[in-house]
């Protein structure tokens, strides 16, 4: 799964000219958050009912069937749509270096990065540390916390309480895809961007003194990441005081932001 992420990020860099990659990145997230919204309403429903043991007895078995089908079909549809440029290098030694010849240029490409991009790698390198458990185990968390402190008596002794967890929590992460697809949409306009000012804008005659005032207080790109990474280390602070299935929510809905 990684290795598939990881390829349909450089294909923003490989097949787009470096004046339209910024859109691009763009548009990768929004879809890449419909597709989330798509995939957590589906976790929502219980398949098993729905369809029976066809394709796995459980819940999950039947997601990870949905998810690979699903992942077959866009890789099939992104080979069969993307045509990549081929890169001819004029080394001759590319061809003759060994894989511990790769590895030290990775190694030293990584330890002698400009400071700025290093910083930006610190930051993701620890984000992550935070992002890890929350993708993996915020369902659980959210179901938890319902059986604990809103479950009804009769819900609390079903036969399938695991499956019952699994499809609440998935609710909140509806919310979270949810926040994202909208933030994905609505952030661009908000947030001034890197080339803006190469450009003279033409606003309405209407409309030119509020966006002119609205311009002057867009935040960069910069403060803008940091404000997101802020506004998660707060939202995770405050996870071991959600005592209700609400405030978890929002608490997994404010990380979408």
């Amino acid at each position: 799964m990684r290795i598939v992420q990881a390829c349909c990020r450089s294909l923003i860099v490989d097949t787009l000219p470096i004046p339209k990659q910024q859109a691009g990145s763009a548009w990768a997230s929004r879809m890449a958050s419909m597709g989330h919204l798509i995939g957590y309403i589906v976790g929502t429903i219980d398949l098993v009912e729905m369809f029976g043991t066809t394709f796995g007895d459980t819940q999950f078995k039947k997601l990870t069937v949905i998810a690979a089908v699903a992942l077959l079909l866009a890789v099939a549809v992104t080979s069969w749509a993307v045509t990549e440029r081929v890169l001819i290098s004029g080394k001759e030694s590319n061809s003759k270096e060994g894989v511990l010849q790769i590895v030290r240029q990775i190694f030293h490409a990584t330890m002698t990065l400009p400071p700025r991009i290093q910083a930006i790698c610190w930051a993701q390198f620890w984000s992550w540390i935070g992002w890890f458990p929350f993708l993996f185990y915020s369902t659980t968390w959210v179901g938890e916390t319902y059986f604990r402190f809103d479950a009804p008596q009769n819900m609390k002794e079903s036969k399938d309480a695991l499956g019952d967890i699994g499809r609440i929590g998935s609710m909140a992460l509806v919310v979270f895809s949810l926040v994202t697809f909208v933030g994905a949409l609505v952030f661009p306009s908000l947030i001034q961007s890197p080339d803006e000012k190469l450009f003279t804008p033409r606003p309405p005659t209407a409309l030119a003194g509020f966006l002119t005032k609205f311009n002057m207080y867009k935040p960069d790109l910069l403060s803008a990441w940091m404000c997101g990474h802020l506004m998660f280390a707060g939202a995770m602070f405050m996870a071991p005081l959600a005592h209700s299935f609400r405030f978890a929510t929002t608490l997994v809905g404010l990380s979408g932001l």
